[in-house]
């Protein structure tokens, strides 16, 4: 997650200057910029041209790969519409891609770096090197066509989905089961992202395209993958969501966001002063649910500090250092030589563990 490659100079730990880089990770005064989390909407529609899916992809890692697809049911109420709240699908069926973009990123309260859309005949190029596609049907998936006339489109047991029926079987309506058809989704997602991990060489294992998600699912594809398709509840025919959960998944999906609205929050700049790795995590998590945006991670230039602080250089962030101190648990200073790179300098200390609990 650490933008590495390329880097030249670091910045000083307290007054902004630079110096020969320190490159170690783990050495004392190692600074560096994160690289924000690579991530797409993935949008997928019906023969029909109506919204059939609604996928936010997340890489954990841009070198080992791996990530989490979550899943989100077209039929999810928002805010959106002109006259007023609105179905996923009616923001789609009004405004595109585009617009449910800016809907899904407002609910989640985190931009994506790319969005797609995936057609039938996309998704079926998408998944043709590997395709059939092997999946485990539960119950015959019968259509009843003009007439009354019934067809059994999927057998129980396992089948082989062909690339031309990806969508028609992650679509399938099965007495208008809602969730039944969002798990049929994940199952296909983790089929496919297994058979392109297959061998050990994504690239062989999808079109030879130059696109943003055929580079996303070689990342995915190259590590563990989490697909959820189980967050979301259906209440009257209704989906919902815990938002504890919702925000929970999200911010293991999402460590350094790109920002909704751009200067929103307070930026910081996360040093460890303790020498134990296992404290970055935690204070990450920390500073994300307190509400900042970590753009700076590293060690300070000893690993001898006992109390956690927050830092700030600027008067106009004493009220933003102060929350930030109060939501972590300790005390707030303000420094007139304190690095500029961030708004705020948390600097995590030995009783860092004590003040979560």
């Amino acid at each position: 997650v650490l933008l590495l490659d390329g880097l030249q100079t670091i910045l000083a730990s307290e007054d902004g200057r630079t110096r020969e880089a320190i490159t170690d990770p783990a050495a004392p005064g190692f600074e560096a910029f994160v690289e924000q989390t690579w991530s797409m909407l993935v949008v997928t529609e019906d023969e029909a041209g109506g919204l059939a899916q609604v996928a936010v992809v997340a890489v954990a890692d841009r070198e080992r790969g791996g990530g989490t697809v979550l899943l989100i049911p077209p039929e999810l109420v928002a805010a959106g519409c002109s006259t007023g709240p609105c179905r996923l699908g009616d923001v789609y069926r009004g405004g595109g891609v585009e617009a449910l973009h800016a809907v899904v990123a407002r609910r989640l309260e985190v931009e994506f770096t790319d969005a797609t859309l995936l057609t039938p005949s996309r998704w079926a190029t998408l998944v043709g090197p590997v395709a059939p596609i092997p999946v485990e049907v539960e119950h015959d998936l019968i259509e009843t066509g003009v007439g009354g006339t019934t067809v059994t489109r999927f057998r129980a047991g396992e089948v082989l989905v062909t690339a031309d029926d990806v969508v028609v079987f992650m679509t399938f309506s099965d007495d208008g089961v809602s969730q039944d058809r969002l798990q049929r989704q994940g199952i296909i997602w983790r089929s496919w992202l297994a058979q392109v991990g297959t061998g050990g060489n994504t690239a062989a294992n999808l079109p030879g395209i130059d696109l943003p998600v055929v580079e996303v699912a070689a990342a995915l594809a190259a590590g563990p993958t989490v697909v959820v398709d189980s967050l979301w509840s259906y209440s009257g025919g209704e989906p919902v969501v815990d938002p504890a959960r919702l925000e929970s998944r999200i911010l293991d999906m999402f460590p350094f966001p790109i920002p909704l609205q751009p200067g929103q929050r307070a930026t910081v700049r996360l040093l460890n002063g303790t020498g134990d790795p296992s404290f970055d995590a935690p204070a990450r998590e920390a500073v994300r649910r307190a509400g900042a945006d970590i753009i700076v991670v590293g060690n300070f230039r000893n690993d001898h500090v006992i109390q956690t602080r927050v830092v700030y250089r600027d008067p106009e962030m004493a009220e933003k250092a102060t929350a930030l101190a109060a939501a972590l648990g300790t005390r707030v200073i303000h420094d007139d030589m304190v690095s500029p790179v961030a708004d705020l300098t948390v600097l995590v200390g030995k009783d860092f563990h004590l003040l979560r609990g």
